[in-house]
C-alpha cells in the first residue's frame, strides 16, 4: 500500500537536496490538509501561495511536471477556455492534436479558435491515485 512516507522518500530519492524536494512535498502537504471539493480547481498561482516566493519560477514549474508524471502521479494537468466567465474543458488529446496541426476547434461550437495558444488556460486537479492516498491515509 502506498503512504504518505512513501510519496515523501519517492521524492527525497528523485530530488535529493534540489528545491523541487521542498516543492513538491509542500504540494503534497497541502492535498493533504484541505477537502478534495475545493481543490478540484488549482491554479499556478494558487500552487506559488503554497510554496511561498522563496523557490524560482522553473523549479515551482519542474515539481508541478514531476507531480503529474508517471512517477508520483498526484496532479493531473487539465486545459480549458474562458469565455464570459464560462470555464470550457478541452481535453488533453485535443489539445495535442491542436499543437500537432495548428488549429484548435472549439469544444462546443465546434469554431476554429484563432490563437487558441493564447486563450488556453491550464489548471490541476488531483489525481485519483492522491485521492486515495489521503482517503487510506486517514482511516
Amino acid at each position: 500500500m502506498i503512504s504518505r512516507q512513501t510519496i515523501v522518500k519517492q521524492i527525497s530519492e528523485d530530488w535529493s537536496e534540489k528545491p523541487q524536494s521542498e516543492i513538491c512535498i509542500a504540494i503534497l502537504d497541502y492535498l493533504f490538509r484541505n477537502n478534495f471539493s475545493s481543490l478540484s480547481y488549482i491554479t499556478y498561482g494558487s500552487l506559488r501561495k503554497v510554496v511561498g516566493e522563496d523557490y524560482q519560477h522553473t523549479d515551482l514549474l519542474e515539481a508541478i511536471q514531476y507531480l503529474c508524471g508517471n512517477r508520483t502521479n498526484l496532479l493531473e494537468a487539465k486545459f480549458e477556455i474562458i469565455e464570459d466567465d464560462n470555464h470550457i474543458d478541452i481535453e488533453n488529446f485535443e489539445l495535442k492534436k491542436a499543437y500537432e496541426t495548428g488549429q484548435l476547434l472549439h469544444p462546443e461550437t465546434g469554431e476554429l479558435i484563432g490563437d487558441f495558444k493564447s486563450q488556453v488556460s491550464m489548471y490541476f486537479q488531483p489525481s485519483l491515485l492522491a485521492k486515495n492516498l489521503v482517503k487510506l491515509n486517514a482511516v
